[in-house]
Parts: structure tokens; sequence; C-alpha cells
């Protein structure tokens, strides 16, 4: 927490992009001290913005100092299209998210909230299949390319850190974030050309969740007592499909997943743990948004 007489600064990292964007509005509006640290300055600047290099670790340092609390939701979330794209989205994940835990820890900074990802459950699951769903936060990791293994290897970081400095660590395994914005690359709007072609979201399980209740999320992951360095799926309930499970998971396929939703459409993602740790519950969905 903040020092006594003082508001709670909080530096989150990618500020300028749409989740992080989402999340500083959050806080903003919640009267918390904020600074966007951001290779890219934001298209509407509501907060401090500090031009930062996250692979410049000394740059790092002096953006972050004097913080409270850290969100680090910076980072290259692009799929690998080849060899090369990986090296590079994995050198620059991994890179500027132990500079930003590694400054966290050299300045004093209690907590840092960051952006995991779903896709360290084995996402696109193109050559190997969930061993059950939904998935589960103790469920053994399967990342299947780049990007997921830089998820990976920053909650092993956390964990690592917290061992050797004692910060807490509270690691978001997000969803695919949507927008309800009609235009927006991830809108809502999109959703009903997903319904003519359910196997174009088997990617990700046919899971989201809302930008506004990511922002939610990381509120209630800064405003914990966690200790250590926990990991949280974040999602909407449902699944972006008008259809039950079974039959997706029947189309997607070939052979049996064991399965144990808590209704018919839920998502794919368990968010169980996020609901009884974190107080947690997603408030929006695509039918408050388009008609189903």
């Amino acid at each position: 927490m903040a020092k006594k007489g003082r508001t709670m600064k909080v530096c989150i990292t990618g500020g300028s992009g749409g989740a992080g964007g989402a999340v500083i509005e959050d806080l903003v509006e919640r009267g918390v001290d904020v600074v966007n640290i951001d290779r890219l300055k934001p298209q509407h600047q509501i907060c401090p913005y500090i031009e930062t290099d996250l692979l410049d670790y000394a740059s790092v340092r002096r953006a972050v100092q004097g913080t409270d609390m850290i969100v680090h939701f910076a980072g290259n979330p692009q799929p690998d299209f080849n060899f090369s794209d990986g090296a590079h989205r994995f050198e620059n994940n991994t890179q500027s998210c132990f500079n930003i835990f590694n400054a966290a820890a050299e300045t004093g900074v209690k907590r840092v909230v960051w952006a995991s990802s779903e896709t360290v459950y084995g996402y696109p699951f193109e050559n190997n299949v969930p061993t059950s769903v939904p998935c589960r936060e103790s469920d053994e990791i399967r990342p299947q390319n780049a990007y997921a293994i830089s998820k990976a290897a920053s909650e092993f970081i956390a964990a690592e850190m917290h061992k050797l400095y004692g910060l807490s660590f509270v690691g978001l395994r997000l969803s695919n974030v949507l927008y309800p914005v009609a235009g927006h690359h991830a809108s809502y709007h999109l959703i009903p050309e997903y319904w003519q072609d359910p196997m174009s979201r088997k990617f990700n399980l046919w899971s989201y969740v809302d930008c506004r209740d990511v922002a939610r999320a990381t509120w209630m992951a800064l405003g914990s007592e966690l200790g250590g360095a926990e990991v949280f799926n974040i999602a909407a309930r449902d699944t972006l499909m008008r259809i039950d499970n079974h039959q997706l998971l029947e189309m997607a396929f070939d052979e049996p997943v064991a399965q144990d939703f808590r209704f018919p459409r839920a998502s794919f993602l368990d968010i169980s743990k996020a609901e009884r740790l974190l107080g947690f519950v997603p408030e929006y969905g695509w039918s408050d948004v388009i008609d189903p």
C-alpha cells in the first residue's frame, strides 16, 4: 500500500495499448496516481506518460522509482509466424518482464500485477489435445509457441523473484480481450462471424474476457492481501459461441476430452480461484453488447 499521507502510485507498462489503457482509465477513475510507461505515446493521455524502452534496464529503473505497485501489461502479443518472429517475441517479452520485476525489487515495490496468458495451457491446440476442461491453474502447462513460452517464463521469473526478494506477484492468465467498440480489431461485433465458423476460435477454446473486467481484476489484484507468486485465470463466464461445449469439443477433437463445466456454455477457463481469492466475478459478456 502507499505510504501514509499520500495517494497510492501505480506504474503501468503497456498503458498505451488496449487492455493497459482500460486499466489506466479504471485506476484514474478510482483516484489512483497512475503513470504510463510505454515505448509508444498514448492516443488519449489521461495520466502522466514516460517514454520508456523496457529492454533498457536503467530506463526502467528510473521510470518506476518511487512507485508503490506496478502493473506490467507491455509485450508483443502477436502469434508466431516463423522461427525468427518467435525468437524476437520471446526476447522482447521475457527481457522486458525481467527488467520490470528486477527494477521492482531494486526500488522497493511491494507488488507486481502482470499479464500472463491463457496460452500457457497449450493453445492453439493444433498438435495437442487438452487433458481436461475447463483449464485450471493447477493443470500442467504445455506452451506451444514462443509467445506462450515467454508467458510461462514470466511465471517462473515471478516465483523465483519472490523467493529472492519477498515481492508479491499476481499473474493474470488473461483470455482473449474483447472490446465493446464497433470497428475495433477485437470487437464484440465480430462474434457473429465466428458463429459461422466455430473452428476459427478453436485456438483459444472459444474463451474471451471483457476489457472492463480485465481492469476490475487488476484493481482487485492490486488491493488483495496475497503474498507469494500467484496466477489466476481471468475470463468471462461463458464462451462466445451459441452452441454447447460438448458440441464444440466433438467438432474440434478426434478423441474425447474430460469435461466438468458449471453449465453447458461455461468458459473453458475455470475462474473459481479468482472468485475465491480475489473476489473477481466477471460483469460483462457478449450478449450485453450484441443480440444472441
